[in-house]
């Protein structure tokens, strides 16, 4: 079933990265990185449509997430590259507006409002197609961070764009494909990511059962020993959504005020309750 948030989520990134192509790179040639990348670069030389161009070199890389990569995801990154595609067709006028003289300017905006649009995009779930699906299979076999393999195949596309463009033209692009993935992991990170807690405390059967009934996530005990005390304690130890960390804390504050909590991120979660995620 087509989740209306998911939707909405895809709508609002692909109309930040249509902003960021048509109003501030491609009207200064600088190229966006990945297949949009690749149809700046034509659209510059033969005036063909970006949109088009995407829409077309979409198409095989489809069949291939559709064979190696998650149903759910190619099917949600398939209507998001129709979505990417219309939208930088329709606003193609519509967003020149905002074209500025600078082009430093135009690399620094372009590469933020083109990193709000994927970072949107991947949470999620899905893609923009192109080399986004390269990167989710690379990620999925390898673990290999998504915007470590996106920046080194951007490497090439710029190369490409710095002998059609000239070398400055090339080194803009960097400047906007940096801001961009910097945005991108900002964004990741800032809805909804995982933490992972550690609490101490005398009450540490109370506490879980707490956390399993009002938040529902899952509990570990780990035996520890106090080392000035020398007494055997429960550590408390399970793994949040940082929108329950509030809730967590106010059960902890409910149940015993003295215990001692640790919280850090967690990069990476894999289990029940945590939907694994190919970007």
């Amino acid at each position: 079933m087509v989740s209306p948030m998911r939707i909405l989520g895809m709508i609002l990134g692909n109309i930040f990265c249509a902003l960021a192509i048509n109003g501030f790179l491609a009207p200064h040639k600088l190229l966006s990185g990945g297949v949009g990348g690749i149809a700046i670069l034509l659209n510059a030389t033969t005036g063909i449509q970006i949109g088009l161009t995407v829409f077309l070199m979409n198409l095989p890389l489809f069949l291939v997430s559709y064979r190696k990569l998650d149903r759910e995801f190619t099917l949600y990154s398939f209507i998001n590259m129709m979505l990417f595609s219309f939208t930088l067709l329709f606003t193609s006028n519509l967003f020149r507006q905002f074209t500025v003289d600078d082009i430093l300017l135009s690399a620094v905006f372009g590469g933020i409002f083109n990193g709000l649009g994927m970072g949107l995009t991947f949470k999620s779930r899905s893609s923009q197609g192109g080399t986004d699906i390269i990167a989710a299979f690379i990620k999925k076999k390898w673990n290999i961070k998504i915007t470590n393999v996106l920046m080194g195949a951007n490497l090439i596309i710029v190369s490409i764009g710095g002998a059609a463009f000239g070398a400055e033209r090339a080194m803009y692009t960097l400047i906007a494909m940096y801001v961009a993935y910097q945005v991108v992991d900002k964004v990741q990170l800032m809805f909804n990511n995982k933490l992972s807690v550690m609490i101490i405390s005398q009450k540490s059967e109370e506490l879980s059962s707490e956390i399993m009934d009002e938040i529902g996530r899952g509990v570990t005990f780990f035996k520890a020993e106090g080392a000035y005390s020398g007494s055997d304690q429960k550590v408390v130890y399970s793994i949040v959504n940082s929108s329950e960390l509030q809730k967590l804390r106010t059960i902890v504050s409910r149940v015993d005020p003295n215990a001692f909590m640790s919280v850090n991120e967690a990069t990476e979660v894999r289990g029940r309750g945590f939907k694994e995620s190919l970007i």
